[in-house]
């Protein structure tokens, strides 16, 4: 059975289904003591257009990436970062909503989104209004623990009121922060010595240290503050597989890129494909990572491997989601066409090469597919099929405990005789579209929600086509040095904080307000 010491979600469920959750205040063995918050902090010497003279050789600079990572690595890319600064200047064009209008509105005020005319966004439907925003903002700006109570059913509301708050928006956001508070929320710990000294008990709402927290807690509870925001706009988020669509093309290469947890994408113009799911886009990404230490003791700032390693990561999210806006009208290249190794009709690698069938060449690159199938495979005959004990080792190694559905006879060894292509990088749930591009214009300005420890923060990346095509591609002549990559951000915002939760919202509904302009 498990106990909600290890298991934090099954205290929420408990919350849920009892209408009371455990005690901050019950005494029980003390957890981690927290570590001190820490950011990365981003760097870059000289002039980027001037720290080289041609386009670097990236093959050799970055298929070693796993080694080491370096300031070379990051100048070579041309960044040029612009560092924090505020949301008027990420968000274009007046989109951003004033600061009156976390008030209620009156009637006079039900205007639609600044800088909409007349009131409709790209895909037609009304812009959002003031009261749109009022109605989540309100339920951001709610003191922390009384929305924690209103989701465990502990208080009807928060002091001197007459009724119970009501989180219509917010509830989802709220079930998954009160999850990451459980491991980052130090507003109520108290810690106590026991007489024997070698213990401590504690009391408050942690029962583990940030830095020992899922990933999946700040993943959701960010997909969750998202959604909130970008629903009034009829936009979703959109779950890129992961062994497929959070890898970037780069140089004709496949690079992964951590932390790609979403993508906000618009719902459909057109109903038949809407009704399949389709949505357009991508609008902008989510970008979430669970390192919490950036440094080693005696680096300086922007000097750190997993610092500079994270500003690697961000970039080629951005990247990612400006070479799927770059698809829109274009039809993908299958990966391995007319290569000889991806032609399915010829079963065999001895036909392949033109000669006599090597059975024992094919057997040995079987075995050396994978470490966990080498054991398995000896012994079988290559091409008669296995026999079914020999497949159902093969499915068993790795997956001890769980039970999984025994594969037919044969099914690895046939599929990889047949020489099969890769699949698709290319989701198909997604109709890649430019949304927000002017027609015409050779920069495409890429956003992003980022967010490690319990903090949002907005990201622009401005990325100028010829650039993106050089990365994807190849370097155009005399042509690299004359681009890069302009890099800033917002502020980092606490999301247990009601003023900065609301400030986070801001930014982010200014941006998806100015992506749905209409451009026509």
């Amino acid at each position: 059975m498990l106990s909600t010491r290890t298991c934090p979600s099954m205290r929420l469920l408990t919350a849920c289904y009892t209408g009371a959750r455990v005690s901050d205040d019950q005494s029980r063995i003390a957890p981690a003591r927290p570590r001190q918050l820490d950011y990365p902090q981003y760097r870059v010497q000289g002039d980027p257009k001037s720290n080289h003279d041609g386009a670097p050789d990236f093959n050799s600079l970055f298929v070693g990436l796993e080694k080491g990572v370096s300031p070379k690595h990051v100048e070579a890319l041309n960044l040029s970062l612009l560092g924090t600064v505020d949301l008027d200047q990420l968000v274009p064009g007046g989109y951003l909503p004033p600061t009156e209008w976390q008030q209620p509105p009156s009637s006079a005020s039900e205007s639609p989104q600044p800088g909409q005319d007349p009131g409709k966004l790209s895909n037609g439907i009304t812009a959002p209004t003031h009261r749109d925003f009022y109605d989540r903002a309100k339920e951001l700006l709610y003191d922390t623990d009384t929305a924690f109570d209103s989701i465990s059913g502990t208080s009807v509301g928060p002091k001197n009121a007459t009724s119970p708050i009501r989180l219509l928006h917010s509830h989802k956001f709220y079930q998954h922060l009160l999850l990451m508070a459980e491991y980052w929320d130090t507003s109520k710990d108290a810690y106590t010595e026991v007489a024997d000294g070698d213990k401590e008990l504690y009391t408050g709402r942690r029962y583990g240290a940030g830095y020992e927290m899922p990933p999946e807690y700040r993943e959701d509870t960010v997909c969750a503050f998202a959604e909130m925001c970008i629903w009034p706009f009829r936009c979703n988020l959109q779950s890129p597989r992961p062994s497929v669509a959070r890898k970037l093309v780069f140089r004709d290469r496949y690079l992964p890129i951590q932390g790609i947890t979403s993508a906000v994408c618009a719902s459909n113009t057109d109903r038949q494909k809407a009704r399949k799911g389709i949505l357009e886009g991508p609008l902008m990404g989510i970008h979430c990572r669970n390192t919490t230490s950036f440094r080693r003791e005696g680096q300086a700032e922007g000097e750190g491997r997993e610092e500079l390693m994270d500003l690697l990561f961000e970039v080629g999210a951005a990247l990612l989601v400006a070479q799927k806006r770059a698809r829109e009208g274009k039809a993908e290249v299958q990966p391995g066409k007319d290569r000889f190794w991806a032609d399915g009709t010829r079963r065999h690698l001895g036909e392949l090469a033109g000669g006599k069938q090597d059975r024992e060449t094919n057997a040995w690159a079987m075995r050396q597919m994978t470490p966990e199938t080498a054991d398995p495979m000896e012994g079988v005959e290559v091409g008669s099929g296995g026999s079914v004990e020999s497949d159902e080792k093969i499915s068993s190694v790795g997956n001890i405990g769980s039970r999984k559905r025994k594969q037919r006879p044969g099914a690895q060894q046939q599929a990889y005789l047949d020489a099969k292509p890769p699949e698709s990088m290319w989701e198909s749930k997604v109709e890649y579209r430019m949304i927000g591009k002017e027609p015409g214009e050779g920069v495409d300005s890429i956003y992003l929600i980022s967010a490690l420890n319990h903090h949002v923060s907005l990201v622009r990346v401005r990325v100028d086509d010829r650039y993106l095509s050089s990365v994807t591609h190849g370097p155009e002549p005399a042509a690299w040095e004359r681009y890069s990559l302009q890099m800033e951000r917002s502020p980092w915002y606490d999301l247990f904080v009601p003023q900065q939760r609301a400030l986070a919202m801001r930014g982010v509904w200014g941006a998806v307000g100015w992506l749905m302009r209409r451009t026509d």
